[in-house]
């Protein structure tokens, strides 16, 4: 799980390749860290390769909304497709889960491009 943010821009971060990562954890921390300003990474590896259901990814963003969840792909590299088609992936399994293609922008493009300072 990486969360960025809360008080004083204080940036709270753990790999997202240990044992707890934002799909597994319980949705009341997931609320939690939420409430507290931090920022949800959600990466495609994770439900890709089967470490979480695709289920739960997205209930945990509508748990904590989509303004506090960040979608990546980990992507390139040799487990996984291509990086031009992670967030594609991404898209194409959002919309079939009911999100709006407002949200769906939000969560790919608009967070990225708030994170780093462009929006």
């Amino acid at each position: 799980m990486r969360a960025v943010g809360g008080r004083h821009d204080e940036r709270i971060e753990r790999h997202r390749h240990q044992r707890v990562v934002a799909e597994q954890a319980h949705q009341i921390d997931q609320r939690a860290l939420a409430e507290r300003g931090c920022l949800l990474e959600r990466c495609l590896s994770t439900p890709l390769s089967g470490k979480a259901e695709w289920a739960h990814v997205f209930e945990g963003v509508r748990a904590v909304g989509v303004e506090r969840s960040l979608f990546s792909s980990d992507c390139g590299n040799p487990d996984y497709p291509p990086v031009e088609d992670g967030l594609a992936l991404w898209a194409d399994r959002l919309l079939g889960a009911g999100f709006h293609e407002d949200e769906v922008r939000e969560l790919i493009v608009g967070q990225s491009r708030r994170l780093v300072g462009v929006a």
